[in-house]
């Protein structure tokens, strides 16, 4: 199978310096956007939800652009094996919300 194109997602994290792997596994699900608005969107809608509970209070969150390595059948097989980092080429933060 021939390898495809990288393709390029957005994300984003809680700022955590001290956090060795970034796309290791931590039981919170990482969630991908095709643009940098909806990523964006989708992070102001979290932080309106933490704010109005008056329980919770919000922490720093980076808003992340990533690039995939070029996609084919073995990097398929290591993002179901493996996890997201698997296919993870290279990734920026690109903004930080506190």
């Amino acid at each position: 199978m021939s390898q495809g194109e990288p393709l390029t997602f957005y994300t984003y994290a809680r700022v955590n310096e001290a956090r060795g792997d970034r796309w290791g596994y931590t039981g919170v699900p990482n969630f991908f956007f095709c643009d940098e608005g909806g990523a964006r969107e989708a992070l102001r809608e979290l932080r309106g939800d933490i704010e109005s509970d008056p329980d919770d209070t919000w922490t720093p969150m980076q808003l992340e652009k990533i690039e995939t390595v070029p996609l084919s059948r073995e990097s398929i097989l290591a993002l179901l094996n493996d996890g997201i980092g698997a296919v993870v080429n290279q990734y920026e933060i690109i903004d930080i919300l506190d």
